[in-house]
């Protein structure tokens, strides 16, 4: 397969943070894909993560947010609110 693309593709990735246990506990993370119902996050240990938790994207207000899916160190996750 040829890619006919005259420039190449730059995909900015975002740093994001899971926020849990009354704020007193954060995870650091990499937003892979994001949309309004939910994301794809890479983190380095996603089982350490309780089903519930805050969303922060920097920039953005807290999003409350669930894990529906667990692939390796990837995390798929939905907003709730």
């Amino acid at each position: 397969m040829d890619d006919n693309r005259t420039t190449p593709r730059m995909r900015r990735l975002k740093e994001g943070r899971l926020v849990f246990n009354a704020k007193k506990s954060v995870m650091s993370c990499i937003v892979r894909d994001a949309s309004k119902f939910g994301a794809r996050v890479q983190i380095g240990e996603p089982y350490l993560v309780p089903h519930e938790f805050d969303f922060v994207v920097a920039g953005d207000e807290p999003r409350p947010a669930r894990k529906i899916w667990i692939r390796q160190n990837e995390m798929g996750l939905q907003f709730t609110a």
